[in-house]
């Protein structure tokens, strides 16, 4: 029987883990800085601070059992197959709903350069879905040069923008502090901790890095100092030009910043940026999640045909074709258009 390869470097597991989170500022700090005001960029900051304990222990499990399967092989070793499959089930559907939010979420983007009815942009996600089913089928190797490109991107677009902004903040935007006193802002470091969700899902192809001892915890630390870097600088400038009023409705406000500042053509650049952000997000997603089910099914708590490895491609078709089948289900047949 075919197994999975070590094919992944350093450099594409820390763009794997980069895309599953980047795609999120494009679109939640809007939503996020009505809960709190301009305190947003400190909530930012303390989520990541909050999820640092789990990337540690996340770290240290996935080199001391470093196959794929990531929390679920945790628990099920620890709890046994009824805890494992409950939490292989869980994490599976959570991260297809995210991914499937991801696609449906960049039509926001794709309105800016298409003027197209909204309830087509369903469309247009599925066949984003396609290609990225096609991507994860013919290898993860494949996958890994394709985010780091994306994300390379996206990064150079958004620390662009950063030094552009930053120097415009008007402090006046900037009180008061705590708009919902400190409450709303528990409630919403709460809200973005779930931003950095994806810096641990790449535990659950530990069984593709290579050298998975060094490589793990490394990329994992990075990519969190990296995100939460972007994170809470983008937020603060967010906050410091233009105003509350304006964010609390906004779903695409890193556009709404790039036209106030630069005018419509840059505008259009980072909608552009903004979409194959969120379509590696997704991609991402897709990768992570059919670990879940063929770990499980090599555990013999799903059908064994779950574990089949493509013998060319080596990666986990059955589940990679029911990961994306159920996104696009949920994105043709769930209400979760924002706009």
């Amino acid at each position: 029987m075919k197994k999975l390869e070590r094919k992944l470097s350093l450099s594409s597991i820390i763009a794997i883990s980069v895309a599953g989170m980047l795609g999120s500022i494009f679109i939640l700090p809007g939503i996020a800085a009505a809960k709190t005001g301009p305190s947003i960029w400190l909530a930012f900051l303390i989520a990541a601070i909050c999820i640092l304990p789990a990337v540690l222990s996340k770290s240290e499990l996935a080199t001391a059992m470093p196959a794929s399967g990531g929390a679920y092989l945790y628990i099920e070793r620890a709890l046994g197959p009824l805890f494992g499959t409950i939490s292989g089930i869980g994490l599976w559907i959570s991260l297809v709903l995210k991914s499937s939010f991801a696609l449906v979420g960049l039509g926001a983007y794709l309105l800016v350069l298409i003027n197209i009815p909204p309830i087509y942009i369903k469309y247009f996600s599925i066949g984003f879905l396609f290609l990225i089913m096609l991507l994860n089928i013919f290898g993860v190797k494949k996958v890994g040069k394709v985010q780091l490109v994306i994300v390379s991107l996206s990064l150079i677009g958004i620390i662009s923008l950063i030094f552009l902004s930053l120097p415009s903040v008007n402090n006046q935007l900037l009180s008061p502090f705590l708009k919902a006193g400190t409450g709303g802002f528990i409630s919403t470091v709460a809200f973005v901790f779930v931003a950095y969700a994806g810096v641990t899902k790449i535990s659950a192809i530990a069984g593709e890095i290579q050298n998975p001892s060094r490589n793990i915890p490394l990329a994992m630390l990075l990519s969190l100092v990296v995100i939460s870097a972007v994170y809470t600088i983008i937020s603060y400038t967010l906050v410091g030009n233009i105003s509350l009023f304006e964010l609390k409705t906004d779903i695409r406000p890193i556009h709404t910043l790039s036209i106030l500042l630069l005018g419509e053509w840059i505008g259009y650049i980072i909608s552009f940026l903004a979409i194959i952000t969120l379509i590696s997000m997704a991609n991402s997603g897709v990768l992570a999640a059919s670990r879940f089910p063929m770990a499980m099914a090599m555990d013999k708590l799903l059908p064994n045909n779950l574990g089949k490895i493509h013998d060319k491609y080596l990666t986990p078709i059955n589940t990679i074709l029911i990961t994306c089948i159920m996104m696009g289900l949920i994105i043709l047949f769930l209400d979760c258009l924002l706009f």
